[in-house]
């Protein structure tokens, strides 16, 4: 039986199962594998970029034997994929850009049965940002930590009602905090963006930028007040 990092524990725990579920840049089809030992009777593909990449996962699933239940496919992203292929779209560990990014290239994926199950390695403003406005509903939030980081996962479903929000929510979500480590990766959030408009405001450059990020930093200290 594979273990799960408790990263890809949580990713594992916001997905609801019962339909089919693609994983995208799968690596090593830890999450994959994990599923199908664990009583996902559905369909999985797991696929990754190229054919390099996608032999770690090909590797992974011939060792536990279960090559009849997981699908591997190469795709750049969604691009290999057709709308409907999968109820449930997991990407996890890449840089919040280069999520919404992936799920801007496929129309598709904005129609009623999708269901999102993402992990922002970085940038997580972009996967907030990019939800709202595409007409995603966010189900839950997760901060889970794991060594001497904390990992945002984020569960998300298609409603079709697009709006934008505040700039310091797509920074921070929800706010207060609701657990220790979700107000530490916070605070860090917090501290990150003090620093880049020290160093906007020192340059003398990017005023609208540096706008945006004082607004955020105004919704984190007027939503935590002690």
């Amino acid at each position: 039986m594979i273990r799960l990092t408790d990263r890809l524990a949580a990713v594992a725990s916001l997905i609801k199962g019962g339909g089919s579920v693609a994983d995208i840049g799968t690596d090593h089809a830890y999450l994959t594998v994990w599923l199908v030992q664990n009583g996902f009777e559905g369909r999985v593909i797991a696929s990754d970029i190229g054919e390099g990449p996608l032999a770690n996962a090909r590797k992974t699933v011939d060792i536990y034997g279960l090559g009849g239940r997981i699908e591997l496919r190469v795709s750049d992203g969604l691009k290999a994929y057709a709308p409907g292929e999968a109820d449930e779209i997991v990407i996890a560990g890449m840089g919040g850009e280069l999520i919404a990014d992936i799920l801007s290239a496929v129309p598709w994926v904005k129609r009623p049965g999708t269901r999102l199950v993402l992990q922002p390695m970085s940038h997580q403003q972009d996967v907030r940002r990019w939800l709202s406005e595409n007409g995603f509903r966010t189900e839950k939030e997760l901060c889970v930590p794991e060594g001497r980081r904390a990992y945002l996962v984020i569960s998300a479903d298609y409603t079709g009602e697009c709006e934008s929000k505040e700039e310091g929510y797509y920074y921070f979500g929800e706010l207060p905090p609701q657990t220790p480590t979700e107000a530490r990766m916070k605070h860090a959030t917090l501290r990150h963006l003090k620093t880049r408009v020290r160093s906007l405001h020192d340059a003398g450059r990017l005023l609208d930028e540096e706008t945006l990020l004082n607004g955020a930093i105004a919704y984190y200290e007027r939503n935590c007040k002690e």
